[in-house]
């Protein structure tokens, strides 16, 4: 009891003096909004409330909703306070139509915003963030690249029309099992920062694992695996350790695969192709499949 009790006089304290802080460096309170609330019809009217309900939510935001859903919408903190459930049933009706329009309006101006910024900027580099300073993950750890919470995993896709990579795959079967040469294309040096996208599953054994080899043979190339149809995590990033070679060797290699979830809209076009497929980009844009 007496920590307790020490612990709550420090909080009363600190609180005290940001309050007194406050009234020393500016004489005036500081409001974080330039809107009042609004008059009771208005605020009725918006939220298809009645006087009585507008009445019983301002109410208990006096006594108590403050301190606990100020940042909630009227309709959302009426029904989590109401006890009839024929009313809470409405008042989740109301919300969820409210909530869904808000979504739909929301994805609505994201996919506009994304358009516009393609027209105007077209593709622009990507950027890595998991090579920033103070990013979580660490080059050479395939197990922290790998975490869906780690920085830089999810690469960035970009909104536009990706090139026709159906078209440049034609000569590919799609066939189990069958193979045939690559389609003629104009040789592609390699460039610093040029990236690799190549998509692997776990049954794909030989295959993928040579052209893992193969890629890796290409210097100054970022090579990005995705793994589809794997369990989880740990079994993908076990079935990359288990590539074929000397343990120095592919502990050396490593530090150039980057293991990431598999992104549809990376493959577009080309997901239905046998594993492996790869794709060398550079800057965002599709240069050739390999």
């Amino acid at each position: 009891m007496r920590a307790h009790g020490g612990w709550l006089a420090g909080l009363l304290a600190c609180g005290l003096g940001v309050g007194h802080a406050q009234t020393t460096l500016t004489d005036t309170p500081v409001h974080y909004s330039t809107w009042g609330p609004a008059p009771d019809a208005a605020f009725a009217a918006h939220w298809g409330l009645t006087p009585e309900e507008v009445k019983r939510y301002h109410d208990y935001m006096a006594v108590e909703g403050q301190y606990f859903y100020r940042h909630l919408d009227p309709v959302l903190v009426l029904g989590l306070i109401e006890t009839d459930p024929a009313q809470r049933t409405r008042y989740a009706e109301k919300y969820l139509a409210t909530e869904r329009r808000r979504i739909e309006a929301q994805v609505s101006f994201a996919t506009l915003a994304a358009t516009v910024q393609f027209q105007r900027f077209g593709l622009e580099k990507w950027v890595d963030f998991a090579t920033l300073r103070g990013a979580r993950a660490r080059a050479g750890d395939l197990a922290t690249r790998a975490r869906p919470d780690a920085g830089g995993n999810n690469a960035f896709s970009p909104v536009a029309p990706a090139p026709d990579v159906t078209r440049l795959l034609a000569a590919r079967p799609t066939a189990p099992g069958a193979r045939a040469a690559s389609p003629p294309r104009a040789p592609v040096q390699p460039h610093a920062g040029d990236t690799v996208d190549v998509l692997v599953e776990p049954d794909c054994g030989v295959a993928c694992y040579q052209k893992l080899a193969e890629l890796l043979k290409i210097p100054e190339v970022r090579i990005r695996v995705y793994g589809r149809h794997f369990k989880d995590t740990p079994a993908f990033i076990a079935w990359l350790e288990q590539r074929p070679g000397a343990a120095a060797t592919r502990a050396a290699d490593a530090k150039r695969l980057e293991p990431r979830r598999f992104d549809p809209l990376l493959f577009r076009g080309v997901s239905t192709l046998k594993a492996p497929v790869a794709l060398w980009r550079r800057q965002g844009a599709l240069l050739s499949p390999l």
